[in-house]
């Protein structure tokens, strides 16, 4: 049973849905469901500043990691001992434009 229950945590994904994700409650983990389709689909790959923003909202103000460009909180990881937040970090090149993306953990 316990095999399954964390089967079931792993395949838990959804579909982007730009509305959803600038309205996410984070305690529901919506951001993090969705993100993996949202790189998958490369939607924001070669947007500038301001599509990412009309796509994703404004993004996440905080401190860490000051070497990204754009970046949002996802919330809280998977899985059902989950103590790290999750955040999807957006770099842009010398045009403005998106370059790099990935998701990392604090």
């Amino acid at each position: 049973m316990i095999v399954s229950v964390l089967a079931l945590a792993a395949c838990d994904r959804g579909a982007f849905e730009a509305a959803a994700w600038r309205d996410a409650d984070f305690s529901t983990r919506d951001r993090v469901r969705m993100a993996p389709d949202l790189i998958a689909s490369g939607r924001i790959d070669g947007l500038d500043r301001a599509g990412v923003v009309e796509l994703l909202g404004e993004p996440t103000a905080t401190d860490k990691f000051a070497n990204s460009d754009l970046v949002y909180l996802l919330g809280r990881e998977r899985g059902l001992m989950a103590i790290d937040r999750q955040w999807l970090l957006i770099e842009l090149d010398r045009n403005g434009r998106v370059a790099a993306y990935r998701i990392v953990e604090d």
